[in-house]
């Protein structure tokens, strides 16, 4: 090998060393140990959902771009991280989507989409989260403030950012029909009669693990007979907490009756949802 070769080829070295270190000046080696081990495997809930998308990109300011469709709480809420990946003008937050479930000891469980679905769909089974990074060197204190505007922080509590399902179930209303929708004082009038109570499809995610059965909520129904969910006693996930909510909405009823005068009242409902006959 000739010299002005020798000196070529290191020369090239150099300069793809160069180019590897700028790919990766955004963060640097010792932030990126540090936040590698913060997230490693942690469950991730996020603070709004996002149905069937597979990429999330978050802009430099904490805009998410784009307009994605809201999505399902058990199905699009959490996931848990993979891997982090560090580039030249983003860091990728690679994410396995999971699926919530609530367990008999009233506590949310999280398992792999990809464990439910078992090669039934196309549904996304993994979500990766791009934060875009501007010149400036990003710390790792910086990017869990990037972080925190997408995902809970650490000790925060679910209810407080979490869709009406969940923060309904866990706060678990009592079911007897009452006067006072927000107290416990039994009511003694009459109660509503069902006028039209059609009942809503499967969502999509439940017809395709198959999910089928009685949906046990709370319904308040106002004075003028529309009803809405209050709160869920029994629940079948996959999406059908919000269809629940949204078929009530249409419900009507003829509001109770107390003392001559039509009240608002709460008493306890169900929608049974039934596998589609397979043609």
């Amino acid at each position: 090998m000739s010299k002005i070769t020798g000196l070529f080829l290191v020369a090239a070295a150099i300069l793809l060393l160069g180019g590897a270190a700028a790919l990766r000046a955004q963060v640097s080696a010792s932030d990126q140990t540090a936040l590698r081990t913060q997230y490693a495997k942690k469950v991730l809930i996020f603070r709004k959902s996002y149905r069937t998308l597979d990429r999330l990109e978050v802009n430099s300011d904490g805009r998410v771009a784009g307009d994605p469709q809201p999505g399902f709480w058990s199905m699009d809420g959490a996931c848990q991280v993979k891997d982090l990946d560090f580039g030249k003008d983003r860091v990728t937050v690679k994410c396995a989507k999971l699926w919530a479930n609530v367990k008999d000891d009233g506590r949310l469980h999280y398992f792999p989409a990809s464990a439910a679905l078992k090669g039934k769909s196309d549904y996304p089974q993994n979500i990766d989260v791009v934060f875009r990074v501007a010149n400036a060197e990003l710390s790792a204190s910086d990017f869990k403030g990037r972080m925190d505007q997408i995902f809970l922080r650490d000790g925060e509590s679910l209810l407080g950012a979490t869709p009406a399902p969940i923060a309904a179930y866990i706060q678990k209303m009592t079911i007897e029909p009452d006067f006072d929708p927000t107290g416990t004082k039994a009511f003694d009038g009459t109660p509503p009669k069902a006028i039209s109570t059609p009942s809503p499809d499967l969502s999509r995610e439940a017809a395709l693990v198959g999910q089928a059965g009685k949906e046990d909520f709370v319904a308040l129904v106002d004075d003028k007979g529309k009803a809405s969910v209050m709160g869920f006693t029994h629940i079948l996930q996959y999406g059908l907490e919000e269809t629940t909510m949204e078929a009530v909405k249409t419900w009507k009823f003829e509001p109770a009756m107390k003392d001559g005068k039509p009240v608002p009242v709460r008493m306890a409902l169900e929608i049974e949802y039934k596998r589609p006959n397979p043609k």
